[in-house]
């Protein structure tokens, strides 16, 4: 009995340790957060853009352990398999979230990678139905909803690295919403129209008003501005 406990206490946790048995390995908590800026931060051009909701889906995190050779992002065991759907955005506060604690071989870890995922098995009714990035907002008032599907690989760095020695440590992922209109693509939200006129500005990759170039931009900038932060 008491060793089918342990075995469900393994398998349930969210502390993703595979029940390792060599307790000299270190852990990385793995957090992801919002930063949203006080208005009056973005560029002048999209002044009056508002947004009020932003969310992900993700999956298949790996870490690369810069001291080990034959560490890859391409190879290494995944460290959370997902998919997880995370909220970063309620009105004007950011959010952050704790996706858990993965116990890796000790070592300076720079890298990380995760998959943008659209994850079909949510009920319909979900924002991130079938979708990977998923914002809501304003221009000037008016509403518009941006989405996009892209099950593109994001690799976040920081050359200094995070140093694993037994213990755990943070390494948190942001994401700054006061470059998601400028940081790869200048980007004039209030070019986006309302062609079909029923007072939604739709931006996603098959919208029915005509936003499909904005959509694939923005999408390049929510990547371009994700970013390891110190703890």
């Amino acid at each position: 009995m008491k060793r089918v406990l342990m075995s469900l206490l393994c398998m349930g946790s969210l502390i993703i340790s595979s029940c390792s048995e060599d307790e000299s390995n270190g852990g990385i908590r793995l957090t992801v957060r919002g930063i949203n800026p006080p208005a009056g931060t973005s560029a002048k051009a999209n002044d009056n853009v508002v947004f009020t909701d932003f969310k992900i889906s993700i999956r298949d995190v790996v870490f690369k352990n810069d001291d080990d050779p034959n560490s890859s992002l391409d190879t290494d065991e995944i460290q959370f398999r997902g998919p997880y759907q995370i909220d970063l955005l309620d009105n004007s506060d950011a959010l952050t979230q704790t996706i858990g604690t993965a116990f890796v071989p000790d070592g300076l870890y720079k890298e990380l990678r995760f998959k943008f995922h659209k994850d079909e098995s949510l009920p319909v009714s979900d924002d991130l139905y079938d979708k990977s990035i998923y914002i809501e907002g304003t221009v000037d008032g008016k509403p518009f909803v941006f989405w996009h599907d892209t099950s593109e690989n994001l690799d976040v760095g920081r050359s200094t690295g995070v140093e694993v020695i037994d213990g755990v440590v943070n390494f948190t992922v942001t994401f700054n919403m006061s470059q998601f209109l400028s940081s790869l693509n200048q980007i004039d939200l209030h070019a986006a129209t309302d062609e079909n006129q029923d007072g939604l500005i739709e931006i996603y990759p098959n919208d029915m008003d005509g936003n499909q170039d904005i959509a694939d931009a923005l999408k390049d900038n929510i990547k371009a501005t994700a970013d390891i932060i110190d703890e």
